[in-house]
């Protein structure tokens, strides 16, 4: 990146550019850059989704995967896609939701509080019953607030509501029942041989003619692809790092620059109840005192609950609320203070995370590769322009980056695929596809521009195309007679089969078509209905029964190829579905089921794409670290 950089602002392109940049704003003006930026992930009809409302849903998922046994990280799960596959999840949500707020559907109060109160974790354990303190519980476990939680659940309830409606007349024909019924519950007798490849004997070994001819027709299959030998050259700060000494003295000075920054600030989490008398306040400090939740302390004085999670004391909107958090020790009484935002508030601290200062030694290190990292940069720039200057003047493209410091990896050959002549994966290209696509779009003898791959710039220098060509004969001729003959004697199997049907057809009882033909009676007048006969080792056969006619013969070969089958068809047994009422509308309650899920999805697509949606891609790559290099 640092090379295209640098390449970029050369030259005369580059000044009319930056001509045209000026000349722009002096006629509209510098744009302002601190206009606000949406904070979230998405946006679903004005309803936004926040990272944080993101990152709990991913840590619920990966929860009931490791309950599952199933031991996934947080960061594969990221790089598989799970973050994004959750947030289409939330916005499919949200837009059914925003559907239902715009015609008029909600769940009430009643059976919110119902589908709750039914939720195994909520209920007492000795008594049983609704429990307000393993509500709470339950709630923190999950990293809801009561009020998030609850129109989460009042959400589910809509979407079921609304769906359940839509659907409700979809109902197809009984027919449909009888039909699958009478398709599922057939049967049929038949009868089985078999005939092994040994009964055609031995096949001849084909002419020079035959295989030349088979060599020509196999030549999609034996192609080689084009190839290139390649030279990498890499550019990156870390080869840099270590050419760079930093002294002692100054990395005490860096260290007495950054101090401030590096200190952490105490942090605290606490509980707040809003109250507007201080009569209020101290009746809910008592409260809180004799051992009552704050849910049921703000339920019965209709004071509003607000918690502060890890804040420091400039986090904390009120001053007043934020001198008594900070002088409160954790777990001691509430404390009932006046406020300047509200009348009056009273605060519970929860936990205390103590200031951190930064001693030298702890960071020494990190200052020195920060350092370090600073300065291999300017030497990586030199270096580049050494390699540049060399290039220029005739050095091979290895001798430049060598003498210029890069490192230099040689690839002697590469498919497209990024794999070796050996068929194996060509590991300095593994996962870097556009180094990959610019060296098979530079011409041979020229090198492309320097590309971000991974933690460093690459130059791809193509020093020799192979072209693609096919295998000779002479290499593959084995493995083509094998090919051949195999071939050959499936043919011959083929028509083995085609000549006992002829049989039958043509007047002989199968028993005599078998030993005309030198077959086997594997199987007699056996019964087998359409999932049972999947068992029969023959690929396709097993459908040509079911499509036969009654007295009717089919034939083919073994899935191995090792054999030839023959199957009649004795009897087909179809099953009256006017006794079978029970089993009919089974079926078509089958049928219905599939069918209103479909309905469901046709419906929700459709919701889908008439919302509103925006996707903030740079908040999701904050959020979860996935941003690429720029």
């Amino acid at each position: 990146m640092l090379a295209q950089l640098r390449s970029l602002t050369r030259g005369f392109v580059a000044w009319v550019l930056l001509a045209l940049l000026a000349l722009a704003f002096t006629i509209w003006g510098v744009p302002s850059f601190n206009s606000a930026v949406s904070p979230h992930v998405a946006e679903v009809d004005g309803r936004g989704i926040t990272p944080a409302e993101l990152s709990r849903e991913m840590e619920l998922t990966l929860r009931g995967e490791r309950s599952r046994g199933n031991n996934v990280s947080q960061q594969d799960a990221i790089e598989a896609g799970l973050h994004t596959r959750l947030l289409e999840g939330i916005i499919g949500r949200f837009a059914i939701q925003s559907y239902a707020d715009k015609v008029g559907v909600s769940a009430s109060n009643v059976l919110v509080a119902n589908r709750i109160r039914d939720i195994p974790s909520v209920q007492n354990s000795v008594g049983g019953g609704f429990d307000q303190a393993a509500y709470q519980q339950f709630l923190d476990q999950l990293r809801y607030t009561q009020g998030d939680f609850e129109e989460e659940i009042r959400g589910e309830i809509t979407t079921q509501m609304l769906l359940s409606a839509m659907v409700a007349g979809v109902r197809p024909p009984s027919s449909f029942g009888a039909l699958a019924f009478a398709l599922q519950a057939e049967t049929r007798v038949i009868t089985i041989a078999e005939a092994p490849a040994s009964v055609i004997g031995t096949v001849a070994a084909p002419t020079d003619a035959q295989v030349q001819t088979f060599w020509e027709e196999s030549a999609d299959r034996l192609r080689i692809p084009e190839f290139r030998a390649l030279t990498l050259v890499y550019a990156r700060p870390l080869d840099f790092i270590a050419r760079v000494d930093v002294p002692e003295a100054r990395l005490r000075e860096e260290f007495e620059a950054r101090r401030p920054a590096l200190t952490r600030p105490e942090r605290r989490s606490y509980v707040r109840l809003a109250a507007q008398t201080e009569a209020q306040a101290n009746d809910a400090a008592a409260r809180l005192a004799r051992g009552e939740s704050v849910e049921a302390v703000a339920s019965a004085l209709n004071l509003q609950v607000s918690r502060g999670e890890n804040q420091t004391r400039e986090e904390v909107p009120d001053s007043n609320v934020a001198d008594a958090v900070f002088s409160t020790q954790p777990r001691a009484p509430a404390r009932a203070v006046r406020g300047r935002l509200t009348p009056w508030a009273v605060v519970s601290v929860q936990a205390v995370t103590p200031a951190v200062e930064p001693s030298f030694e702890t960071v020494s290190v990190d200052l020195r590769q920060a350092i370090a990292a600073d300065e291999a940069a300017d030497l990586l720039n030199a270096a580049i322009s050494a390699f540049e200057d060399a290039r220029a003047g005739g050095t091979p493209v290895a001798d430049a980056a060598r003498q210029a410091g890069l490192s230099v990896v040689a690839i002697p050959a590469v498919e497209a695929s990024g794999r070796a002549q050996d068929g194996a994966p060509v590991e300095a290209l593994a996962g870097h596809q556009e180094a990959l696509q610019a060296a098979f779009e530079t011409p041979e003898g020229e090198a492309s521009d320097f590309l971000p791959v991974g933690d460093a710039d690459v130059l791809v220098s193509v020093d020799r195309i192979i072209p693609e060509s096919v295998r000779p004969l002479a290499e593959v001729r084995t493995e083509l007679i094998a090919a051949w003959t195999a071939r050959e004697r499936a043919r011959l199997l083929r028509e083995l089969g085609t000549a006992f049907i002829a049989s039958v057809r043509g007047g002989s009882s199968f028993a005599e078509a078998a030993r005309t033909h030198r077959f086997t009676v594997r199987a007699r007048s056996v019964e087998t209905n359409r999932e049972s006969a999947q068992q029969i080792p023959a690929g396709g056969l097993p459908e040509q029964i079911f499509a036969a006619s009654e007295g009717d013969v089919v034939s083919a070969m073994t899935s191995n190829g090792a054999s030839v089958l023959a199957a009649q068809v004795e009897r087909i047994n179809r099953p009256d579905p006017a006794a079978a009422q029970a089993e009919v509308e089974a079926f078509r309650a089958r049928f219905q089921e599939s069918l209103a899920g479909s309905v469901a999805e046709a419906i929700q697509s459709q919701i889908l794409a008439q919302a509103r949606i925006t996707r903030n891609e740079r908040v999701i790559e904050r959020a979860f670290n996935t941003g690429g290099q720029d």
